[in-house]
């Protein structure tokens, strides 16, 4: 069962620029906005859900076990390493 993002009329006018687009730039610039609009709504989605998690978290008083994990899970990380990468010459 696929999950509707965008409302129908709205799938429908992108889509009507989006052939406009390929018409008058090619195909890779429409594959540049296309890739664009997906990201943003991946973001979007992705903080709705995290705001949604929080919400609920706060209701039930896990709010401070949340952070405090948060924190640990952090600290417990271990530093990047810089790696340098050298031409022969």
């Amino acid at each position: 069962m696929a999950v509707a993002v965008m409302k129908k009329k709205t799938r429908r006018k992108l889509s009507k620029q989006l052939n406009k687009l390929i018409k008058l730039h090619g195909a890779e610039m429409a594959l540049a906005l296309v890739t664009g609009i997906v990201s943003a709504l991946a973001a979007e989605r992705k903080s709705r859900a995290d705001r949604k998690q929080k919400q609920k978290n706060a209701k039930s008083g896990k709010a401070d076990r949340a952070a405090k994990s948060e924190k640990t899970a952090k600290a417990a990380k271990p530093a990047a390493k810089a790696v340098v990468v050298r031409k022969r010459t």
